[in-house]
């Protein structure tokens, strides 16, 4: 969704605050994913399925998105809060889309120039195989998360990002269409042929909690940084000291 057409679709009144039962269930699972503050938002038009972005994209120039949420729908939004799209009626398995959302977050990690460009491949492997493992864990399971549905949520957004495809739906490779796709060796070697610098050795060469943090909801940019200190050495290299501004990083 392009920043015109999300405005247009709020004027509208296109978007409107996700309610029900499984909204209520994705802000849990979300919650305890990625401990960011975000907003739960349904759309009638322009979303496959869901979307995410940050609240300082600019809709218009100096018009950040977190501002035109609280004056068109009267919502409190946090600074550095991530405002997640769902596709309205969508029937969907909500741990499917938990899992496409931490894809698509992931994404923007990479988008925001944290890691160097030659070692991208690996700490997105890296965040998300940890995320893969960490499917398995008691305190997901309780928030109801289904493990399955979510790695192969996570599959599909990140199979479209690696395969250069358009959007999941158009990911025909057939290697990104299974839960267990980070733990296959076709996978590492697919990596290797798209990414020479690519040199995770396997599926199990990072620790599973790599991405799991404490501390409850905070600013993206917050976490970002968390983020940068842990997987940085990870993967071999010096975490930066400082971040580029987020603001327009969204998924098209």
């Amino acid at each position: 969704m392009t920043h015109d057409k999300l405005l247009e679709d709020i004027w509208l009144g296109n978007v409107q605050p996700a309610r029900g039962a499984d909204a209520m269930k994705l802000s849990r699972q979300l919650r305890a994913l990625v401990p960011v503050h975000h907003i739960n938002l349904t759309a009638r038009h322009h979303v496959d399925r869901v979307a995410v972005m940050l609240d300082d994209a600019e809709m218009l120039p100096a018009l950040p998105l977190g501002d035109v949420l609280a004056e068109e729908l009267s919502l409190d939004v946090p600074y550095g809060s991530l405002v997640v799209l769902r596709e309205a009626g969508s029937s969907g398995d909500v741990s499917h889309d938990a899992g496409l959302l931490v894809g698509e977050i992931l994404l923007m990690i990479l988008r925001s120039g944290l890691f160097p460009m030659q070692r991208e491949t690996d700490a997105l492997y890296a965040m998300a195989r940890s995320y893969d493992r960490l499917a398995e864990a008691s305190g997901f399971r309780h928030v109801g998360l289904t493990a399955r549905e979510f790695r192969t949520g996570l599959a599909a957004s990140l199979g479209a990002y690696w395969s250069g495809a358009r959007s999941a739906r158009a990911e025909t490779s057939g290697l990104f269409d299974r839960p267990d796709f980070l733990r296959r060796p076709e996978l590492l070697q697919y990596l290797r042929a798209l990414d020479a610098s690519f040199s995770v050795e396997g599926p199990d060469a990072m620790p599973a909690r790599l991405m799991l943090f404490t501390g409850g909801a905070q600013p993206f940019e917050v976490w970002l940084q968390k983020v940068g200190q842990v997987v940085s050495p990870a993967i071999g290299v010096k975490p930066k000291d400082t971040l580029p501004k987020m603001g327009n990083i969204i998924r098209e």
